[in-house]
């Protein structure tokens, strides 16, 4: 059994034990994610099975999200699991508002007034520096922030800077309930390593009070990631659905190869596979390479014989016709 489960995470449940929970539900412990989801966030997870977990690092990085960002609270968190800096505890809840009393000052006009700014969100597209909440797993000379955080020894500004690319942000619409607050509903779709948390904190920091006397302050009320490693949540399960196929007899993984079509591509014979497998070295055409890459640049690419995906290699140019293959390589069957 060897391949990737497409995972509706539940709200509530941290990546850690989900992959745990697949351990006991699979009877295997060569069991891992493709990238974190928060406790709070649901949606797609990529969770390795057996030998796919040698393969994670290949997988295509994109990823994309629906979330909601609650305008007027701002906490340490930068979601509802964390603490307003005015004072009062965020509240979990499963809708789209946090019970809590607004800043007075916080009205829909205020926000009104700043959509232009809001829509076009230039400075949160493309090629960006984000920093990152100071509670998340990032390491600070060997810590864990999150460690960090709660024992008082980090604040925001200790959280190192980090480039990121988001490809598009479009806020879907603005809605107010019934509160004098403002909730915006966006999409993201983004580079692995980006935090939409940090997009929703950075954008209360860009609109200001109705005084102009400083920013009101955002924070991410929810989150769903439709789109992870080139797995989508229109084909996701949840543990219930998982658990009944593995009872019906019909529960199947995603095929390893399914996920790495994004990849630059070799066919060998079985003799040079033979040789490759066994780690000898070869030179390969590049002409004879499948798919698109950048030339004159090491690149990994998918070995297939006789149409089977056979593991993953890596091309290093040898000439301008040539590449060599030595070293590194992962296998589907050691």
């Amino acid at each position: 059994m060897n391949g990737f489960v497409n995972l509706n995470k539940p709200m509530g449940m941290t990546s850690h034990s989900c992959v745990a929970k697949l351990r006991r539900l699979l009877k295997t412990k060569q069991v891992g994610h493709a990238g974190t989801l928060d406790p709070m966030a649901t949606g797609v997870l990529p969770i390795a099975v057996n030998r796919a977990t040698k393969f994670i690092q290949y997988l295509e990085k994109t990823k994309a999200y629906n979330g909601t960002i609650r305008f007027g609270v701002t906490t340490d968190t930068d979601d509802i699991t964390g603490f307003d800096l005015l004072g009062e505890i965020a509240l979990i809840i499963c809708s789209n508002i946090l019970k809590q009393n607004p800043a007075p000052h916080i009205t829909e006009g205020i926000v009104q007034e700043s959509l232009p700014k809001l829509t076009e969100m230039n400075s949160f597209v493309g090629k960006i520096t984000q920093r990152p909440p100071v509670v998340s797993a990032i390491r600070v000379d060997g810590e864990r922030l999150y460690n960090l955080a709660r024992d008082g020894k980090a604040t925001l500004k200790d959280v190192p800077l980090r480039q990121v690319t988001v490809h598009s942000i479009d806020v879907r619409s603005f809605e107010q309930k019934d509160y004098p607050e403002v909730i915006a509903l966006i999409s993201v779709v983004c580079s692995e390593g980006t935090y939409i948390r940090s997009i929703a904190r950075e954008c209360g920091e860009s609109l200001q009070n109705e005084n102009g006397t400083g920013a009101i302050g955002a924070t991410l009320s929810t989150l769903h990631r439709t789109r992870s490693n080139g797995l989508f949540s229109d084909t996701s399960l949840t543990f219930e659905m998982i658990e009944q196929q593995i009872e019906e007899g019909t529960f199947e993984l995603t095929p390893i190869e399914a996920l790495l079509t994004h990849l630059p591509s070799i066919s060998m014979t079985p003799k040079s596979e033979l040789m490759w497998h066994n780690g000898q070295k070869l030179t390969w055409p590049v002409a004879d390479v499948s798919g698109t890459f950048a030339p004159n640049c090491p690149l990994s690419v998918a070995v297939y014989c006789d149409g089977t995906l056979k593991g993953i290699t890596t091309l290093t140019p040898q000439d301008s016709n040539n590449y060599s293959i030595a070293g590194a390589r992962v296998l589907l069957n050691p």
